[in-house]
C-alpha cells in the first residue's frame, strides 16, 4: 500500500475491508517484487513471509536485521487472534517475528513437521533454507550472490553464514535461477523417490543456469542436506510462478495426480509426471 509517500505491508480482512495489520512506513526506492509473501499453517499459527524490498542502497535491506521491523522476516500470526477479529473482540492482530534475515522469501512449506523456504538472492545466492524459530539467515550481511551495479557501496557480502553466526542455506544457486514457489513433491514423485522430496519453481536464468524450470530437491532421511537436485527445463516462454494449492498452501493434485502451475503472462497450466514406477 502507498499512502502519503510511505509504503506499507498490510493484512486486510476482506469481509469488511478493514486493515488488521500494517507495517511501519517504508521510504526509499521500493521494489514490490521483493515483498515475497507465502504462508503456511503451523500448529495454531500462520507463518507469513515478508521480504526487505530495497532496490538500491542498504537502508531497506538493513531492516531484515532490525528487530523492530517486520521487513525481511517470517512472521507468526496466532489463529486465535484471527478468530477474535472475526468476532469483533479485537481490531488488530499483533504478529511476532519467527525468523530474521530474509531478502525475498518467495516459497514456504512444511515437510515432516520441518519448515522450508526459498528466497531470491542478489545476482546469485538463491537459497533453500530450513526455517527454525528465532534463527537469523544473514541478509544483508551474508550472501553467495554479489551486489548489483546500482549499489553505491564497493563492499562485498560475507560468504560464510556459519562463520558469522548465521544459518547456512541447505543449497544456494550461483548464478540465480529466480526461485519462486516451494512445496512438497506430489504423490507420484514421493512414491517414486521414497525420500524426503521438495519441489520448487523458477522464474528466469541465464546461459550458465537455466531458469524457468521445475526443480526437485531430494534430501537425506534426516533432512539435513540435499542429496540431489533435478531441473526440468520448460523453455524460455515459461516463467513459473505459483503452485495451485489449498487454503493451507498444500499442493493440489487432481484425481489423476496432475498438478497445476501458474505461468506469468500465460495462465494456469496442468502438469503430469508420466511413466513413474511406483513399486
Amino acid at each position: 500500500m502507498l499512502k502519503n509517500n510511505c509504503y506499507y505491508v498490510s493484512i486486510v480482512n476482506t469481509s469488511n475491508n478493514k486493515e488488521i495489520f500494517k507495517s511501519k512506513c517504508l521510504q526509499g526506492i521500493f521494489n514490490f517484487n521483493g515483498v515475497g509473501s507465502s504462508h503456511i499453517n503451523y500448529y495454531n499459527n500462520i507463518l507469513l513471509s515478508i521480504g526487505a524490498p530495497g532496490w538500491e542502497g542498504m537502508d531497506i535491506a538493513n531492516l531484515a536485521q532490525d528487530p523492530e521491523s517486520f521487513f525481511g522476516k517470517i512472521i507468526e500470526i496466532n489463529k486465535d487472534d484471527l478468530d477474535k477479529i472475526i468476532s469483533d473482540e479485537i481490531a488488530e492482530i499483533n504478529p511476532k517475528i519467527f525468523s530474521f534475515g530474509h531478502r525475498n522469501p518467495q516459497g514456504l512449506t512444511i515437510l515432516n513437521d520441518r519448515i522450508f523456504s526459498t528466497e531470491h538472492g542478489p545476482r546469485g545466492g538463491d537459497e533453500l533454507n530450513e526455517i527454525k524459530k528465532d534463527k537469523n539467515y544473514g541478509w544483508p550481511k551474508v550472501s553467495y550472490g554479489v551486489k548489483y551495479k546500482s549499489d553505491p557501496s564497493n563492499s562485498f557480502y560475507l560468504k560464510s553464514h556459519e562463520n558469522n553466526n548465521f544459518e547456512e542455506p541447505l543449497f544456494a544457486f550461483v548464478p540465480s535461477v529466480g526461485l519462486s514457489s516451494l512445496n512438497n513433491c506430489p504423490s507420484k514423485l514421493m512414491k517414486y523417490y521414497k525420500k524426503p522430496c521438495l519441489i520448487a519453481l523458477s522464474l528466469y536464468g541465464n546461459n550458465l543456469r537455466n531458469g524457468k524450470s521445475i526443480i526437485i530437491y531430494l534430501l537425506n532421511n534426516k533432512m539435513t542436506k540435499i542429496n540431489s537436485i533435478e531441473k526440468i527445463y520448460l523453455g524460455e516462454e515459461y516463467p513459473l510462478r505459483h503452485f495451485v494449492t489449498n487454503e493451507k498452501n498444500e499442493m493440489y493434485e487432481d484425481i489423476n495426480g496432475d498438478i497445476y502451475i501458474s505461468i506469468d503472462g500465460k495462465g494456469i497450466y496442468k502438469f503430469r509426471f508420466k511413466n513413474f514406477d511406483n513399486s
